[in-house]
Formats: structure tokens, sequence, C-alpha cells
């Protein structure tokens, strides 16, 4: 068991520590809306923990997966969140802004509660 360890490097070993304690705050602030970054972050402390498993065994096979699942997986969700997350905050924009006049009732009045030309 010592022989495996000693594989470990302890520059890499120190990283899935620190992602999982990284994930306290991340959960703590977890919302509905912010389901995607979660996913990207968690993406990103499997490729950590992968990262030291693969020096263990299943070298090539791990290695893929840290590159392929963990590092492009979380840049495809985080992509994926700031993409939705820019449409909610424009789609909000877009709703503050709204028209000019509110309709009441057949006849529409002004922002400034004037009477607006129809």
């Amino acid at each position: 068991m010592q022989g495996g360890l000693a594989a470990l490097d302890p520059h890499k070993a120190v990283l899935p520590v620190i992602a999982l304690i990284g994930l306290v705050p991340v959960l703590l602030r977890y919302r509905r809306s912010s389901r995607l970054f979660v996913v990207g972050y968690v993406l990103l402390i499997v490729a950590t923990v992968v990262t030291n498993v693969e020096n263990l065994f299943l070298p090539t096979v791990l290695n893929y997966t840290e590159h392929y699942l963990g590092l492009m997986g979380s840049g495809l969700a985080f992509l994926v969140a700031a993409y939705v997350r820019r449409k909610q905050v424009i789609g909000d924009d877009a709703d503050e802004e709204g028209p000019e006049t509110v309709p009441t009732g057949g006849t529409e009045v002004a922002a400034d509660g004037g009477r607006a030309e129809t």
C-alpha cells in the first residue's frame, strides 16, 4: 500500500482536498438557476480526483477520463451555464424596459401619466 501511495504527487494530491473545501460555499449558495455552474464545478472535482487515481492504476483510461469528462466537460458545462444565464439577464432587462405605454381597458396611458396619442 505504501508503494502505491508513494506514486502520488503531493502537489496533485492536495487538489481534491482544496476542491472539496471549495464545494462547501458552492453548495451553500446553490440555486436552481445556478445548477449548471455547480455541475461544472463538480466535473472539475472529478478531474482532480481522477488525476490522482491515474497514478495508481489504469493511467491511459483515467487520463482520457480526466481530460475529456472532467476538464472538457466542465468547460462545456460552464459555457452552457453562462449562455443560459446571459439569456436570463437579457430577458430580465427587456422586461424592465417594457413598452412606453401601458394598456388600460382599451385606452393607453403614457408612462408619465398623460394620455398617449392613438
